[in-house]
């Protein structure tokens, strides 16, 4: 016969089955009603003005001017979004320019994700001014991301990163905090209303800084793939799709240049390498110079200019995007806005 341990083995292990199953079931319950709680909670005064909101309005933005002629869309992390004035490029073109920039830890690829349904290949030029940490710490999943899935209730954007969840929920349990305590967002500069109507960040340029130290500053070491693994996903999302793309460099602090010119080279000769009809700069020494630099052109640590450097990198934006529509090869066809480049 068998022992009394050996017979009860199969009832113990249906009980501890049993109670993981329950175990599981309450888990899940939990997870269920935190997941209805962010879809039924009103966002707070908090949300709808935190900074990663303006994903929206650039979403909306893009979709209204969609079919433009000569549309120009400049895509790049906060960098972009501070230091560009898409209002002035579209002065000087003569053409829409809308700044697609928001913030470097969402993830460029994601970013592009969601507005390639707002992109049109046969108006559209595509600008590429990708800050080289962009590049580097371009991720699929982040804590930025999930915030944007967070802020926009993206069903769709939770499943496939399910690994946002736990941010999900501990953003819902905030909001609820939020409407409680009556909180507000009270920075003057890194919040939604910083925008102005065509993307651009303008909250800052009026603000006096002392200059950042940005000595410590260094350039990222792509020896990882990351510079393959976006120019593939360029290839395969834009350049193959028909859009007209062109890389500009972004400001990077002169101290950088100086200290890595071979890693600075190396990724502006692999950035340009994306432009549609091959690369525009040649002399890499000397046409990434205008784009160094001095520490106190920025208004942060974080690589936004003030309105000095503002006004100097939208100038170099300008130069290179004219240099690329007056060559006719692959720009020519986007170069057919009223009136052309002037």
């Amino acid at each position: 016969m068998p022992s009394s341990t050996s017979s009860s083995e199969p009832t113990g292990r249906r009980r501890a089955r049993r109670g993981l199953i329950a175990l599981a079931s309450v888990i899940a319950g939990l997870f269920a009603l935190g997941i209805a709680a962010w879809q039924v909670i009103p966002l707070s005064p908090v949300s709808k003005e935190r900074y990663l909101a303006a994903v929206d309005d650039h979403l909306a933005m893009l979709e209204a001017s969609r079919g433009a002629q000569g549309r120009i869309v400049l895509v790049g992390g906060s960098g972009t979004a501070f230091s560009v004035s898409a209002e002035e490029l579209a002065e000087e073109l003569g053409r829409p320019v809308y700044n697609g920039g928001i913030q470097a830890s969402i993830g460029v690829r994601n970013l592009l994700d969601l507005y390639l349904p707002h992109l049109d290949p046969e108006h559209d030029l595509i600008v590429l001014l990708p800050e080289p940490d962009l590049i580097a710490d371009d991720r699929r999943h982040s804590t930025t991301w999930c915030d944007v899935v967070y802020l926009r209730r993206d069903l769709r954007g939770l499943a496939e990163r399910p690994r946002c969840l736990p941010n999900i929920l501990d953003r819902t349990w905030q909001e609820a905090r939020h409407h409680l305590d009556g909180t507000r967002i009270t920075d003057p500069v890194y919040r939604r209303s910083a925008f102005n109507a065509v993307g651009d960040v303008t909250a800052h340029l009026g603000l006096e800084r002392p200059a950042p130290d940005l000595s410590d500053y260094r350039f990222p070491d792509f020896a990882g793939g990351e510079l393959e693994r976006f120019s593939a996903y360029v290839h395969e999302e834009l350049t193959d799709r028909g859009f007209a793309v062109l890389y500009v460099p972004a400001a990077i602090p002169r101290t950088a240049c100086e200290r890595s010119p071979t890693r600075v080279a190396a990724f502006a000769a692999a950035m340009d390498g994306l432009t549609t009809g091959g690369p525009m700069m040649r002399d890499f020494e000397t046409e990434m110079a205008p784009f160094c630099l001095a520490s106190d052109l920025f208004f942060d640590g974080a690589g936004h200019l003030d309105a000095d450097g503002r006004a100097l990198h939208t100038g170099n934006v300008a130069r290179q995007i004219k240099r690329f529509l007056a060559r006719g090869d692959g720009g020519e066809r986007a170069a057919l806005a009223p009136g052309g480049p002037r």
